[in-house]
């Protein structure tokens, strides 16, 4: 009876951290690293949510009921989405040698809605100056909770830098970098190597 009881705990156990894990929130994610002649700066985000958070959230602030989200309108988004997720950094994870960077602010926040999904742009700064030599990073957006599902397409990611600064970049899965064990299997980060 014991040993009943105690796989009985275990099948709950295991179905209740199965639930926990489903996403709730979906998103479709774009990333572009962004360099200055200093070196890296950040990561270039835009997350399109599905239809159903889309207009549950527009409606919760959109204020004067003009289906757009303008002003104080979006400091509220801005509050209400990227808030909680400030101390798991945004969800944006640079990894530089062997740790990961701190997130320094977010920039250049807009919103708005296009073919009935909310659209946020914004960029998580970093800042990692570029030497003479080789400077790697690797850049991974993801939600390792998976309460939000993102889809990020870094077969399309891109790189905004100056000419002056030599970059080269691909997409890969994260495989045998320990620093990401705890993400999805399937999850792919964006390799950086840069130096002026």
């Amino acid at each position: 009876m014991r040993s009943f009881l105690s796989f009985v705990l275990f099948l709950t156990v295991g179905f209740a951290c199965m639930a926990e894990a489903h996403p709730h929130v979906f998103a479709d994610v774009t990333v572009k690293a962004v360099f200055d002649q200093n070196g890296f700066t950040g990561v270039q985000n835009q997350w399109a949510f599905d239809e159903v958070y889309s207009t549950a959230m527009v409606a919760s602030a959109d204020a004067d009921g003009d289906g757009k989200i303008t002003g104080k309108e979006a400091d509220r988004m801005k509050a209400l989405v990227l808030g909680p997720l400030e101390q798991n950094n945004y969800y944006n994870y640079v990894q530089f040698g062997t740790k990961f960077l701190r997130a320094e602010k977010i920039e250049n926040f807009s919103v708005k809605m296009k073919n009935g999904k909310m659209v946020l742009d914004f960029k998580v700064a970093f800042s990692v100056p570029a030497t003479s030599d080789y400077t790697m990073l690797v850049v991974v957006v993801s939600d390792i909770t998976n309460y939000i599902q993102m889809t990020t397409d870094m077969e399309n990611a891109d790189v905004d830098a100056p000419d002056a600064m030599d970059v080269e970049f691909f997409p890969d899965n994260l495989k045998g970098l320990t620093l990401f064990r705890a993400f999805m299997s399937d999850t792919e980060g964006l390799f950086l190597r840069f130096k002026k």
